[in-house]
């Protein structure tokens, strides 16, 4: 049983607008500063697997990696811990295939 809904790169504008959801970058700081999905914030994988990030319980998470993998992996950790979560199939590359026009540089930002 999966404690976890999958999700498209192409589904993500949606389901973040309907739900509030909270779209979390789980791949490394330097690659969320060099560009991340608008409204995402940066949790990189380690510190969600130690525990130290403070996440809420009362909002949708929707976890994204380079590939898609690791995501997987860590929405299924935090849908045991209780918190409704989703993971993006295909990760940062399938939501670059889907538009470049959704990501920020923090260039130009």
């Amino acid at each position: 049983m999966k404690d976890f809904e999958l999700i498209y790169a192409s589904q993500l504008r949606a389901k973040q607008r309907e739900s509030r959801a909270l779209v979390i970058d789980i791949r490394d700081r330097k690659e969320y500063e060099s560009e991340h999905w608008p409204g995402a914030v940066s949790y990189p994988y380690d510190q969600l697997e130690r525990g130290t990030a403070r996440l809420p319980k009362n909002r949708k998470l929707i976890l994204y990696c380079d590939h898609g993998g690791g995501s997987m992996q860590m929405a299924r950790m935090l849908g045991e811990q209780g918190y409704h979560v989703a993971s993006v199939v295909g990760g940062y590359e399938a939501m670059k295939k889907i538009s470049k026009n959704y990501f920020k540089n923090r260039e130009n930002m």
